[in-house]
C-alpha cells in the first residue's frame, strides 16, 4: 500500500482531490477520484487522447461542456468526455461542489494530478490568468506534465503540442527537472528502492 496521501489539493483557490480508487489498487484499469471544486474555479477547454474521464454529481451543480454542449451536472447525475473530445468544467455557483471522475485506463493521470497539486502547495507554480489555471514556474515541466496526463487543447494542432511538449518533456528528463517531480508520486520506499 502506498504511503502518499489520499487527499491533494491546490493552497491558492482551494481546490483538493481526494483518491477513491488509486492506479495501483485497479492494476492502472482506473482512476477513480472525488474533487471539491470552490466557488469560480474550474478548467479551461481541452482534450485527452489516451484516456476516456467520466464525470458523476456529487453536491451541488457542475457546469460541465463536451463537444460544444453545456449541462450542468447534480448529484447522481453522470456524463462522459470521450477521447480527443473537448471539455471543461466550471463551478459557477456561491458553494462548494463535489464531483466524482473515473479515468480510464489510468495511464500516468494519477501522477498528473499529484504533480500538478504538488508544485501548488510548494510555491512552485503561478497563476496564468488567460487560462485561470495555475501552471510550473519551470517551463520543462509543463512538457512533462502534459505528456503524463495526455493532455492538449484546441487551440493549437496536435502535432505541433506534441512536438513542442515533446521537445519540452525530453528537455525535462535530460536537465533532471522531471526527477524533481518524482516526490510527489513515487512512494517514499519504492523511491529508497530505486536509488
Amino acid at each position: 500500500m502506498s504511503n502518499l496521501s489520499r487527499t491533494v489539493g491546490n493552497p491558492h483557490n482551494g481546490e483538493s482531490v481526494t483518491f477513491l480508487k488509486t492506479t495501483e489498487e485497479t492494476n492502472g484499469e482506473y482512476l477513480l477520484f472525488r474533487t471539491d471544486l470552490p466557488p469560480n474555479v474550474g478548467i479551461f477547454l481541452h482534450y485527452h487522447t489516451e484516456l476516456v474521464e467520466t464525470f458523476e454529481g456529487v453536491t451541488g451543480k457542475l457546469d460541465l461542456t463536451v463537444d460544444g454542449k453545456t449541462i450542468t451536472l447534480q448529484k447522481g447525475e453522470k456524463a462522459v468526455a470521450p477521447l480527443h473530445k473537448n471539455h471543461c468544467f466550471n463551478n459557477n455557483t456561491n458553494e462548494l461542489v463535489s464531483f466524482n471522475v473515473e479515468i480510464r485506463p489510468a495511464g500516468n493521470f494519477e501522477a498528473f494530478v499529484r504533480c500538478g497539486y504538488g508544485l501548488d502547495t510548494d510555491g512552485k507554480s503561478f497563476y496564468m490568468p488567460f487560462l485561470k489555471q495555475y501552471l510550473p514556474k519551470n517551463i520543462l515541466l509543463l512538457g512533462t506534465l502534459f505528456e503524463m496526463g495526455a493532455f492538449y487543447v484546441p487551440y493549437l494542432p496536435l502535432f505541433l503540442q506534441k512536438g513542442i511538449f515533446g521537445l519540452l518533456a525530453k528537455l525535462s528528463t535530460w536537465t533532471g527537472a522531471a526527477k524533481t517531480l518524482e516526490k510527489y508520486y513515487i512512494p517514499t520506499k519504492e523511491k529508497q528502492r530505486i536509488s
